[in-house]
């Protein structure tokens, strides 16, 4: 297949791409594809999503695995711990029990990472339990940078990447952290897609502005959301599933900082223009926390039409082709926290690419779930 150019938009720093804090935004696989890799076959399973969990010592990443075992949303997740024991599972939830294993009756597993953590995503992949994802949760004293390098390695690349990179920060204990502990949780935090400010029930704004401060000063594009309990809609981490209009969706809590997001959803019934997306991503507002999409894109190759998967998370965007049958309508879902982002923000972005209008605006037929697939 002969080499194509697809022209690239100006960098834009907020964007992580193999593990660059400062590179251009460009449609990895699409590029790929067109040039010296093979399209992703539809009949061979694709690879799982993976979202990487890090954060010092006591930041609450348990806390947040905790809530997704137990409120998965819908999800099939492969779990990979440290420690089982820190883990608060509901014994109604436990189906069957290993000394490295568990089986969740909601169709979760957890396992335990032991000593070599590529074989670790491997087993699981391998494993015949019909994942929809994986979530690994990184050992707080680790660096973020040695859990991306193995999804170097072809037999993890074959069967898992990484979608998402989140950090969970404690807001109280921060500031008091020693000289080497600051360090590592600035560099976990700078290596991440999005940064959660935990302990914000505890915690004063003047204490969350002075972490803050240190934190941006390290990387100034950083993505910051605040939270208490590790707090948040599935969503945010796992990504938005299709079918939802604009709404304010408040999750349950059990703290007195209720969070609201809002979903924002579009659709377009034309072909989508490759330069078009980018610009459009480009141009979204910085308060968007996730977004995903199943685009009818047109193929720089040869000008058909074909099938694309949009995903954001935070600072990361990519933008995946393969040689299914595409759809009749391209759909966009974006979540942000309510009041980050308004409507003339999101329309000023979409104007890059003509044709989406908020769902239930197109005189075509609304797709099924089709944000829900890989």
């Amino acid at each position: 297949m002969g080499s194509i150019t697809i022209p690239a938009l100006p960098p834009r720093k907020d964007f992580i791409g193999e593990k660059c804090l400062d590179s251009t935004f460009v449609c990895e696989e699409i590029t790929e594809n067109y040039t010296n890799r093979k399209f992703r076959d539809e009949n061979v399973p694709a690879s799982l999503p993976t979202s990487l969990i890090c954060g010092f010592l006591g930041a609450g990443k348990t806390t947040l695995i905790n809530r997704l075992i137990n409120s998965p949303s819908g999800e099939r997740l492969g779990i990979l711990v440290n420690d089982f024991g820190a883990l608060n599972i509901d014994s109604d939830l436990i189906d069957a029990r290993t000394e490295s294993k568990i089986a969740l009756s909601n169709g979760c597993i957890c396992c335990s990472i032991q000593d070599d953590f590529a074989a670790a995503i491997v087993r699981m992949c391998e494993s015949g339990d019909a994942l929809s994802r994986l979530v690994v949760e990184c050992s707080g004293v680790s660096h973020p940078a040695g859990f991306l390098s193995a999804f170097d390695s072809p037999r993890v690349a074959a069967c898992a990447h990484v979608d998402g990179v989140f950090c969970v920060v404690d807001t109280v204990g921060f500031m008091d952290l020693d000289y080497p502990s600051t360090e590592l949780a600035i560099d976990q935090a700078a290596m991440s897609d999005l940064v959660l400010l935990n302990k914000m029930d505890m915690a004063s704004d003047t204490a969350a502005t002075d972490v803050e401060r240190v934190l941006l000063g390290a990387q100034p594009h950083m993505r910051l959301l605040r939270v208490a309990n590790a707090s948040l809609p599935a969503t945010v981490l796992l990504g938005p599933r299709a079918g939802a209009r604009r709404s304010s969706v408040r999750h349950p809590t059990d703290h007195r900082h209720d969070d609201v997001f809002d979903t924002w959803s579009y659709v377009s019934e034309t072909t989508i223009e490759l330069q078009d997306f980018q610009a459009l991503d480009a141009a979204l507002p910085v308060g968007i926390l996730r977004a995903k999409g199943l685009l009818r894109i047109r193929s720089p190759r040869n000008g058909s039409a074909e099938r694309a998967v949009y995903q954001r998370v935070g600072k990361r965007a990519d933008l995946a082709c393969d040689q299914r049958q595409p759809p009749a309508l391209s759909e966009l879902v974006f979540i942000a926290r309510a009041g980050d982002v308004d409507r003339a923000a999101m329309h000023t972005a979409l104007a890059h690419c003509p044709g989406f209008v908020p769902f239930g605006q197109s005189d075509g037929e609304r797709p099924t779930d089709v944000l829900a697939v890989s």
